[in-house]
C-alpha cells in the first residue's frame, strides 16, 4: 500500500504493507465566514456595553497553533474599534515569532494595529507582576499588560495536548502570558498520570491552571475559542465567558480529534505534521498520542524533521542527571520539579511497554540522550521494524499524530 509520508518539507513516497490502517479524522464539514461572523456578533453583543470606552487587550495565539486568527481579528475589529486595541501574542515559553510569522499570524490585519502589538517573554521579569498563588503552590506571575487592560478578548483554539488535557481556554493566559516560573510550577504536575490528552476532571494541570485563572477575576474577558480542521479552517466556534466556551469547544475537539480504533498495533508510524514537527520538544506531543495505539511490546515510530533542532533544551540538559529510563522514573526524579522532567518521565513510563524511535534531521547522540532509538529515514525504519516485528505485523499510521489521539472503543462502541 503507497502511503505518502510528509517529512522535511517533501513527501516521502512509502510502500506499506497492505492491510495497513491509516488514522486519521472523520469529516467534518467547515464553518462558513457569514456563521462565524454572526456567533462572533451575537455573543459579543450580550457584553458589549461592558466593553465600549474601556483599554482592550486582544491576545492571539503563536504560531504553533492551527487557527485562521486573521480572519477572527477582521470580524471581531468590525465591532471592537481597532484603534483602541492593543495585540498581545501569548507565547507561553516558546521563542517569539518572527516578523514572518507575525505575518502569518495577523494577515491583512497586521497594519490595523499599527505599534500596538506586543510579544509575551516569560522570562522578562520586568514586564511581569504577581498576582497570588494556588492551593497547590503554584506562584503566579502574568504580564503586566494583561492587568492594565480594562477589558481582555482572547482568541485561540482547543485541541488536545498531551499533559493539560486540551490547549485553549486558560491556557491562552497561564501559560501564555506566564513568568517562567509560574509555568515551572504548573508544569510540575505534569509528571502525574492523569495528566494527559482529553483529560480535565483529574488532570492536576488542568486544575491547577483553572485556579491559577481564578486570581485574575473579576477582570472583563470575553473568550473566543475555536476548533479548527488539519487544514486550520474553523469546524465550529465557542464565545462568551471563558469556562464555559473552554468546555463547549473541548467537548467539539473531542468529536473531532479523539480517533476510535478497535485493535491495537504491533508497529504505530505517528506522523508529526506542521506546525509541530518543527522541533523535538513540540514532536514529542505526537511520541505521546501515537503510544496509544501500539500494543505491548510493539514499536513506535514518530518522524518529524524537527528543523529547528530540539526547542526548548531543558529536558535534554536534565538527561545528563538522570540518563537512563529508569532513573527517570526513580523517586528522586519524579519529586525533581525543573521544567522539562515530565518529558523524560513520560517517555520512561512508555518504554515500560514498548520500543519508541524516532526519525529526525537531529544528531543521533541528542535523540538518544532522551531515550529515543535513531532511525535515519521513514523508510529504513519501516524495513527494521518489519524485520523486528515480522511481515505480518499489523501497521497503523496515525497523520498529524501531535494533534490527534487514538482512544480504544468499548464494547459498547464509545471512546
Amino acid at each position: 500500500m503507497r502511503i505518502d509520508i510528509p517529512y522535511n518539507g517533501v513527501l516521502v513516497e512509502m510502500q506499506f504493507p497492505d492491510d495497513t490502517v491509516v488514522l486519521e479524522p472523520r469529516h467534518c464539514p467547515i464553518a462558513s465566514d457569514d456563521s462565524i461572523r454572526r456567533k462572533i456578533w451575537s455573543n459579543f453583543q450580550r457584553v458589549g456595553d461592558s466593553f465600549r470606552g474601556k483599554k482592550v487587550t486582544v491576545v492571539v495565539n503563536d504560531s504553533t497553533r492551527r487557527l485562521p486568527t486573521s480572519k477572527i481579528l477582521k470580524f471581531l475589529m468590525e465591532v471592537v474599534p481597532a484603534d483602541g486595541v492593543e495585540l498581545l501574542i501569548a507565547t507561553g515559553t516558546h521563542r517569539p515569532p518572527t516578523d514572518d510569522e507575525i505575518d502569518l499570524i495577523l494577515g491583512d490585519t497586521h497594519s490595523l494595529f499599527g505599534n500596538r502589538i506586543f510579544t509575551h517573554d516569560c522570562h522578562d521579569k520586568k514586564s511581569l507582576a504577581s498576582i497570588g498563588c494556588t492551593t497547590r503552590g503554584t506562584p503566579v506571575a502574568v504580564n503586566k499588560k494583561l492587568l492594565e487592560a480594562e477589558a481582555v478578548i482572547c482568541v485561540n483554539s482547543v485541541e488536545p495536548h498531551f499533559f493539560a488535557g486540551f490547549t485553549g481556554g486558560r491556557k491562552s493566559l497561564i501559560p501564555g502570558l506566564a513568568g517562567f516560573e509560574t509555568t515551572v510550577a504548573n508544569h510540575s504536575f505534569a509528571k502525574h498520570q492523569e495528566a494527559k490528552s482529553l483529560s480535565l476532571e483529574k488532570n492536576p494541570v488542568h486544575l491547577d491552571l483553572e485556579e491559577a485563572i481564578s486570581l485574575l477575576l473579576p477582570k472583563e474577558i470575553f473568550s473566543i475559542q475555536l476548533v479548527a480542521s488539519r487544514g486550520g479552517d474553523v469546524i465550529d466556534l465557542f464565545c462568551g465567558d471563558m469556562r464555559t466556551s473552554f468546555q463547549l469547544a473541548c467537548s467539539k475537539a473531542y468529536e473531532y480529534y479523539a480517533i476510535g480504533i478497535a485493535r491495537e498495533y504491533d508497529i504505530v508510524f505517528a506522523i508529526g505534521e506542521p506546525p509541530l514537527d518543527i522541533n523535538l520538544y513540540q514532536l514529542q506531543k505526537g511520541q505521546e498520542h501515537g503510544a496509544e495505539a501500539v500494543r505491548d511490546g510493539g514499536i513506535l515510530v514518530v518522524v518529524g524533521a524537527c528543523t529547528e533542532g530540539i526547542g526548548s533544551d531543558h529536558f535534554v540538559k536534565l538527561a545528563g542527571d538522570y540518563p537512563s529510563p529508569a532513573q527517570a522514573l526513580s523517586s528522586k526524579a519524579l519529586s525533581d520539579n525543573r521544567f522539562g522532567i515530565h518529558k523524560l518521565v513520560k517517555t520512561a513510563r512508555r518504554l515500560q511497554r514498548i520500543k519508541i524511535w524516532y526519525v529526525t534531521n537531529l544528531d543521533d547522540n541528542i535523540v538518544s540522550k532522551v531515550y529515543y532509538e535513531p532511525k535515519r529515514s521513514p523508510r529504513a525504519a519501516l524495513d527494521e521494524a518489519l524485520i523486528v516485528m515480522g511481515r505480518d505485523a499489523k501497521v497503523a499510521v496515525l497523520r498529524d499524530a501531535c494533534f490527534f489521539v487514538p482512544m480504544m472503543i468499548d464494547s459498547k462502541g464509545g471512546k
